[in-house]
């Protein structure tokens, strides 16, 4: 697997992703990554996967494939989520350290040096000190990018509506009453804006849990974008963590995955941990002594020598410490594959 080449072909925002992944076989260990169901990754396919692609471009759903014979793990997911917030006001500031606390990457636009500072201090990623339709021409959008307006203006919020209304987004949302989202929307047709866009738009932003401080909107802003987010049969994909871990990387590192649960289990299929070579992680399996195990695993396939991958059972039966090992009385498959660097 080319980390490089594969973190460049994820890093496009737009469309959604299938990953392919053979988990038995002499094929053991093949990957192809689709978007939009045409291939992208890698460069040059092999063979392969020509009997497979018509397969794996209608699946619509995250789990095991069978497909002409073989048992593969596919799973759907979006770019990376991206948060994009307008206004660097108490709510701006708020939505941004809440976002942070839950691993958002956030880039945030302020017309005004000393409120975009603000959005500095809050943690953002990157923030556009510029009027805002300047600043979000910068921001090309994609199928996992969620956008907050919460402005000191109405005038603001139209500048920065007519721009986000014509890019792929997966929320828009924006801050005040209904009677000025009426308004908003109005204003907005009259400009020729997409009406499907419009009829999205999120306006009274946020879930109704009658917040009244600038923390607590922020918390139902960012409670309804995660619902967003969490409401598609998608796996989590990789997390900008892992996808800094992996474009970083020097060494061999050992990519789990979880490809298979039963019962009841601490993480979904898909979910990820890179181990690194000084024993070190990035992501979870589900913790505990399963996770510890995984990590044994992935220790053993960066020995000289070893299979490049593997795939581990664990499951409630034998007299063993195989029952202990199971989470919460469930059953999982994870599929551990070594990772070299990229010359």
């Amino acid at each position: 697997m080319g980390n490089r080449s594969f973190f460049n072909a994820l890093h496009d925002r737009e469309g959604d992703f299938l990953l392919a992944t053979v988990l038995e076989g002499p094929a053991q260990g093949e990957r192809v990554l689709l978007r939009n169901t045409a291939p992208v990754w890698p460069e040059e396919l092999p063979a392969f996967w020509g009997e497979h692609l018509a397969a794996l471009a209608a699946v619509t759903s995250s789990g095991i494939l069978k497909s002409a014979g073989q048992r593969i793990f596919v799973e759907r997911f979006g770019a990376a989520p991206q948060l994009v917030v307008c206004g660097g006001g108490h709510v701006g500031a708020s939505v941004v350290r809440l976002a942070k606390l839950l691993g958002l990457p956030v880039t945030a636009l302020e017309d005004r040096p000393e409120f975009a500072e603000e959005l500095r201090q809050a943690g953002a990623d990157a923030v556009l000190c510029l009027p805002f339709a300047e600043g979000l021409a910068q921001i090309p959008g994609g199928q996992e990018t969620y956008f907050v307006v919460v402005t000191r203006a109405h005038s603001c919020d139209i500048a920065c509506l007519r721009s986000i209304l014509q890019k792929p987004a997966a929320y828009v949302g924006m801050m005040g009453s209904r009677k000025r989202a009426a308004l908003v929307h109005t204003q907005l047709a009259e400009l020729g804006l997409p009406q499907e866009r419009m009829d999205a738009l999120h306006a009274p932003i946020g879930l109704s849990i009658g917040a009244k401080t600038a923390q607590e909107i922020a918390l139902s802003i960012l409670a309804e974008i995660v619902s967003v987010k969490n409401s598609r049969q998608q796996t989590e994909g990789f997390s900008p963590v892992l996808l800094a871990a992996l474009e970083q990387q020097t060494a061999p590192a050992v990519l789990a995955t979880i490809v298979g649960r039963h019962g009841s289990t601490p993480r979904e299929e898909g979910s990820k941990m890179l181990v690194l070579p000084d024993g070190s992680a990035v992501g979870s399996v589900g913790g505990g002594i399963m996770e510890y195990r995984t990590q044994q695993l992935a220790r053993e396939l960066l020995e000289p020598g070893a299979a490049p991958c593997r795939l581990a059972a664990f499951t409630t039966e034998g007299a063993s410490d195989a029952a202990a090992i199971a989470a919460c009385g469930g059953s999982m498959e994870v599929f551990l594959q070594r990772l070299e660097p990229e010359e």
